[in-house]
Formats: C-alpha cells, sequence, structure tokens
C-alpha cells in the first residue's frame, strides 16, 4: 500500500534569498505590515487625515456658528427675541405640514405625476398609487444668503411643484428648480456638477419619462 507524504515545498513556494528577512507577511506586528506595505498605509494616513480636518472644519464652522447666533439674540430686546422664535418656529412647522401634504396627496392623485423622496434619493412616476417607473435622483448642493455673493438662494424643493417647461434634456418646476437629465446613460458615472436646489436623474429615465410628461403635471417633493 502507498503511503501518502506531503509533498515538499518546492523551489517556486519558497521565500527567496534576498526575501528572506522580510518575516511573514501573514501574522507579524504592525511595523511588519507598515514594512510589508508602505503605499497603502500612507494613502490610508492621508485618508485618515483628511477626514479629521473636515470633522475639526465643521466643527469651528458650527461654534462659529452658535456665536454668531448668540452675538445677535444678545442685541434683541425679549420681544424680539419671542417674535424671532415665534417666525422661525412657524416656518418649520408649515415646511413639516408641506411635506406630509405632498406626501398624503402624491397617494390619491388619480393623473399621472412625480413624486421625489428626498431622503432615499428616488424618484417616481405614479398613477394612482401605482408606481410606474421608479429612478435614483442625485441632489445639487443648497445655497444660502451671502455677503459675498449676488446669487440668489437656492434649496431643493419641498412640498408641490408643477412642471412648467421640458426639453429634452431638462425639466423646469415653477419657482425656479430644474430636473436635469445626466450626460451619462448611467447616473453614477456622471460626476459633474449639479445645479444649487436642482436635482438629476440618468439620461435613460430622461428619454422613458418624457413622452409621459407635459406642462401643468404636479411634481411633489417630500
Amino acid at each position: 500500500m502507498e503511503i501518502f507524504r506531503p509533498k515538499e515545498p518546492g523551489p517556486e513556494t519558497r521565500r527567496s534569498a534576498g526575501r528572506a528577512g522580510e518575516g511573514d507577511r501573514r501574522r507579524g506586528k504592525w511595523s511588519d505590515f507598515r514594512r510589508a506595505y508602505p503605499g497603502f498605509v500612507f494613502v490610508l494616513g492621508i485618508a485618515l487625515f483628511a477626514m479629521l480636518a473636515v470633522d475639526a472644519w465643521l466643527l469651528f464652522k458650527r461654534v462659529q456658528y452658535n456665536h454668531d447666533v448668540s452675538q445677535l439674540r444678545a442685541h434683541m430686546t425679549d420681544a424680539e427675541r419671542q417674535r424671532t422664535d415665534a417666525i422661525v418656529e412657524a416656518e418649520q412647522n408649515k415646511l413639516r405640514i408641506a411635506i406630509e401634504l405632498a406626501k398624503r396627496q402624491s397617494k390619491f392623485d388619480k393623473r399621472l405625476h412625480l413624486n421625489v423622496s428626498i431622503d432615499s434619493s428616488r424618484m417616481y412616476l405614479t398613477r394612482e398609487g401605482a408606481v410606474l417607473r421608479e429612478m435614483p435622483v442625485q441632489f445639487g448642493p443648497e445655497r444660502g444668503v451671502s455677503d459675498s455673493s449676488s446669487a440668489p438662494p437656492a434649496a431643493i424643493p419641498r412640498g408641490e411643484r408643477t412642471i412648467a417647461d421640458l426639453s429634452d434634456t431638462k425639466i423646469t418646476l415653477d419657482g425656479g428648480a430644474f430636473i436635469f437629465s445626466s450626460q451619462t446613460p448611467k447616473l453614477e458615472g456622471d460626476t459633474s456638477q449639479i445645479q444649487p436646489g436642482s436635482l438629476r436623474i440618468a439620461l435613460e429615465d430622461m428619454q422613458a419619462i418624457k413622452p409621459n410628461l407635459n406642462a401643468g403635471m404636479k411634481v411633489y417633493f417630500y
């Protein structure tokens, strides 16, 4: 009977004499890993530094904004502070009511319409609650009031909007917001900048839904 013997490692499986001092990469200390993969460790360090720098900048801006708000409120009278708080609360309530109303109306609208879910970054072509097409969406940045720029503020729409105009690559909504088509067939392949306060869908989605769209159609943002 032939006895099975483990095969001796050949020359092709052994570490060369020039690399004998590198150690076993499968185990060892952090210093061994750093010597084995210097490029990866360098990139990892840069990424970690960048994340810490962004976190520090955001923390600084938050502290600065809170300081500015405190200074502004310190120069107000009690009546002015109460009126300001009441205005802010009223505007927040109006926005919440508009979003909930848009969500409710979108479920019961019997006409063909578009729904845009901001939280899930999805747009739906819908009729009577039935989803005819689901599309991923990219949103442009929101632009606030700035002393250094004359550009008007721009925010992602909320509530109910209406299609005002159509073209092959753009849907114009009342209020000045736009739904653009991407420059590539797939949305994830388009890295170009999006206009503030607007959104973008894939080129194939725009071509698919455009024959069903018309001026006056409702678009619900929630």
